[in-house]
């Protein structure tokens, strides 16, 4: 656990007073295309706004009603990131600023003044539900099992004891709550800009955090809880706003992860990983939870936007937890934590990078796979086991083209943004034949480039390389068009700094071979090129040599003089490069012998002499 940080305790005091005493906003809520505070944090990261006027305009957001009054009430998901930001940057904020939440402050705390609240202390002990049995924060007072608590505060208390339960002491992510002190959790209508719920500091609460989470979740989306969206609604809120707590407790909200898009994906996260049957996160993937289409700002909908994306990209956190187990996230944050410990903030994607080595992989491999995963969803998500456990539940997946037969001519891609992706998806025609083989050339800043195969036995098969500080990336395969249905092609920049440009897609197949230029495949042969066999005159072996410029079926069989087959040594595909097989002659009788190699259409004959 980290020492005591210095705390602003004037400025901890009248954010803590003014957001425990909020307004009540118009009713009737949608989700947005985009988070309004997510939109002025980016504004102020592009330098479109300064510091202060980024302050200003979310402090406006959150306490004045009177710019939303004849709107539908805007659901934000998470107030915590504007709290976030007011945190990290309390001490460059000016006292007129200060003093903006200070007059707040005190008109919350009139028009809440008569209000009565009660307590309950959660069965694990750890924490205290705070609730109001009158005005307009109270919540029902319905108690179907007459344990004098209502069902609602019940229900708050069991969610944050199960995020407790999970986060902590199952996956192991640092205790937010100290020893002996309960954490503080209160129960309010109308929270700042319609949100579900958020953490924010105080000197005052144990462990420098406390959460406020919403006291009917009337005219919130639905979700997928079997006893009901309120119900779903508290547990997602809980794990999502205790997950705030924890990464308060491990790096004090400093960015880059602690950042509005980092902070709000990994909490978002925790919301499957501990409920996964709220699915409340649907609504940020698509548009709403039993939509089929992307949501505007999913990876989905525009995988050419770079990850991360707050809510929207909960998916790409989901793959690496689906993919590698909690262990892999909670190795991550302790990096997070390790590099506050010496003022090295990393950001996820940066502790991710470090922690992926452990798992025999490494991040531009696993950032392939994801896109991957992305593209094998909804209507692409097939018949196999491949990719996300919900992969029918979500969205399809935008592409920049879909081809009905395999281009011959190079797809032209426009540049790919850092950390993002873009999809191609070809479906073979009968008249597409030959081994599949994939190129794009690139500016050489940094490419992945991921195949995956919808075979016609319903198999679904990756493929993949990447490579950086050249002009290609080239993937060949054995398989052939013919064995397959469909062809997902994803091409990313995996780098969290650079964009990529300038990218051709190369598509190969019988006569129409890819312009191979990667230097990975330097010594490949220019031609098709049959050795004799040597030893020859042999006895007992000898070995067939030949080499191959591209990847090709290949079936080599030896004959004996009057054309009787007496043995077949290759039938399948080969890789490209050079190729030697062996031949035994053991229980052949001396004499002349024909071996036939068979390269897709071509076919090349040579004799050989077994003396004994």
């Amino acid at each position: 656990m980290h020492k005591c940080c210095r705390q602003i305790k004037r400025f901890s005091s009248i954010l803590f007073m003014a957001l425990m005493f909020l307004p009540a906003l118009a009713v009737g809520q949608v989700i947005p295309d985009q988070s309004r505070l997510l939109e002025i944090q980016h504004a102020y990261q592009r330098g479109e706004i300064d510091l202060e006027a980024a302050a200003r305009e979310q402090i406006r957001l959150l306490y004045e009603p009177s710019n939303i009054v004849g709107e539908e009430k805007v659901i934000e998901k998470c107030a915590a990131p504007a709290f976030m930001f007011l945190h990290q940057h309390k001490d460059e904020l000016t006292q007129q600023t200060l003093n903006k939440i200070e007059e707040y402050q005190t008109a919350r705390l009139k028009s809440r003044s008569k209000m009565v609240d009660e307590s309950y202390i959660s069965p694990s002990g750890k924490f205290e539900i705070f609730y109001y049995t009158s005005g307009d924060s109270a919540v029902s007072q319905t108690d179907d099992d007459g344990n004098g608590v209502p069902d609602y505060i019940d229900r708050v208390a069991e969610s944050a004891d199960s995020s407790y339960r999970h986060m902590v002491q199952t996956i192991g992510f640092s205790d937010p709550i100290p020893s002996g002190t309960s954490y503080k959790v209160y129960v309010e209508n109308d929270l700042p800009q319609g949100a579900y719920g958020y953490t924010s500091t105080s000197s005052s609460s144990p462990g420098g955090t406390y959460i406020v989470i919403e006291a009917d979740f009337d005219g919130f989306p639905e979700n997928t809880h079997p006893d009901g969206d309120q119900t779903g609604a508290i547990y997602a809120t809980m794990a999502h706003e205790f997950k705030h707590a924890i990464q308060y407790e491990q790096n004090r909200w400093q960015s880059p992860s602690g950042g509005f898009d980092w902070s709000e994906m990994d909490a978002t996260l925790m919301e499957e990983v501990v409920y996964d049957d709220v699915n409340d996160y649907y609504n940020y993937i698509k548009n709403g939870v039993y939509s089929d289409n992307p949501n505007s700002n999913s990876i989905f909908f525009a995988p050419n936007l770079s990850t991360p994306g707050a809510y929207y990209h909960v998916s790409w956190m989901i793959f690496y937890w689906e993919a590698f187990g909690n262990d892999l996230w909670r190795n991550v944050w302790q990096l997070i934590e390790e590099g506050y410990d010496v003022n090295n903030h990393l950001s996820i994607d940066e502790a991710l990078l470090n922690s992926l080595p452990d798992y025999a992989t490494n991040f531009k491999t696993t950032f392939v796979q994801n896109h991957l995963w992305h593209f094998a969803s909804g209507p692409r998500a097939g018949n196999d086991d491949y990719g996300f456990e919900e992969k029918e539940f979500y969205p399809y997946s935008n592409v920049d083209a879909s081809f009905t037969l395999v281009p011959e001519q190079g797809v032209q891609l426009s540049s790919i943004s850092k950390l993002a992706a873009r999809y191609i998806e070809v479906i073979p025609s009968s008249n597409d034949l030959g081994l599949i083989e994939v190129a794009v050339d690139f500016d050489s800043s940094q490419v992945g480039l991921g195949l995956l195969f919808y075979m016609k036995n319903g198999e679904m098969l990756e493929l993949l390389d990447t490579g950086e500080n050249k002009a290609q990336v080239y993937v060949p395969s054995e398989i052939n068009w013919s064995e397959i249905n469909k062809l997902g092609v994803v091409v990313t920049n995996y780098d969290n700094s650079t964009t990529t440009r300038n990218l051709t897609l190369q598509f190969g197949k019988s006569g129409n071979p890819v312009n191979i230029k990667d230097p990975k495949y330097k010594d490949i042969p220019d031609a098709i090129k049959v050795y004799q066999n040597y030893p020859n005159p042999f006895n007992p072996s000898t070995n067939i040599t030949f080499e191959l410029p591209r990847s090709a079926r290949v079936k080599l069989e030896v004959y004996d003089i009057t054309g009787r087959k007496v043995q077949t040594l290759v039938n399948g595909n080969l890789d490209l490069g050079s190729h030697s097989i062996p031949f035994n002659a053991d229980d052949l009788s001396s004499g002349v012998y024909i071996y036939r190699l068979s390269i897709d259409d071509m076919v090349f004959t040579k004799k050989m002499t077994l003396v004994k």
